[in-house]
């Protein structure tokens, strides 16, 4: 993982709090302009959590022909909650509700739908943590808990891409993490955010401090999971 070459996108709309999350990583973080007109020669290109619509605004037409040249050519993208968001045909978030998105975005990595937030309309709120969660997560070989706040589930044409994971205390396990080939590479599109540890998450905070338990208990399957998603051998 050392060797590995990564690039984070920290333009507007990005969480900094989600900034340590990466570590003991050490990406290069990447502004809106950096993106598209600087030479970030990675392996992977990392779209973290926060708001869709911003990356859409700075990254439209030319980031985003920079992106996708970039996982043509061979590289690994990966998107983690907005950025799954934002590498889907289309964005449905919260319809009906003061946050509604219904909007088609240009990646389209997954030909279908990015849906949520997932455990139900109304229940994501941008100014506190009401919406986090311990979401259950199954994978081909194991289950785990991990952070989740937000984030959708996919629903289209999975006839090209591999289910990663599945939030299994969901009805009917909607899918959760996929991966789709773009060119020579692929690109890692996850609803919950599996690059969090429990560690990072304030105790304090009433929303947080109930999950946190459940999270530490499946620290050790989470950060397998998600070395084996930057390596793609998940």
């Amino acid at each position: 993982m050392e060797e590995m070459k990564i690039a984070v996108y920290d333009g507007e709309g990005t969480s900094p709090t989600l900034r340590p999350a990466f570590f003991p990583l050490t990406p290069r973080f990447l502004s809106a302009k950096e993106l598209i007109e600087g030479n970030w020669d990675s392996d992977i290109l990392i779209i973290p959590g926060g708001r869709d619509r911003p990356y859409d605004a700075a990254l439209r037409g030319k980031g985003n022909d920079r992106i996708r040249s970039f996982v043509e050519r061979g590289g690994l993208y990966i998107g983690l909650c907005a950025g799954a968001y934002y590498g889907c045909a289309k964005v449905i978030f919260d319809p009906g509700y003061p946050l509604e998105v219904i909007e088609d975005r240009e990646l389209a990595f997954f030909p279908g739908a990015a849906v949520g937030p997932a455990y139900g309309l109304g229940t994501y709120d941008y100014k506190s943590n009401r919406g986090a969660r311990a979401t259950l997560l199954e994978t081909e070989k194991s289950s785990l808990h991990c952070y989740y706040n937000g984030g959708c589930t996919f629903e289209g044409d999975f006839s090209r891409c591999h289910i990663i994971a599945r939030y299994s205390d969901l009805p009917q396990k909607p899918p959760g993490i996929i991966s789709c080939p773009v060119g020579r590479g692929h690109a890692i599109l996850s609803g919950p955010h599996i690059e969090t540890t429990f560690k990072l998450l304030n105790p304090n905070d009433p929303y947080l401090s109930k999950i946190i338990p459940t999270l530490k208990e499946s620290e050790s399957a989470r950060e397998n999971l998600w070395s084996q998603l930057l390596s793609h051998s998940a």
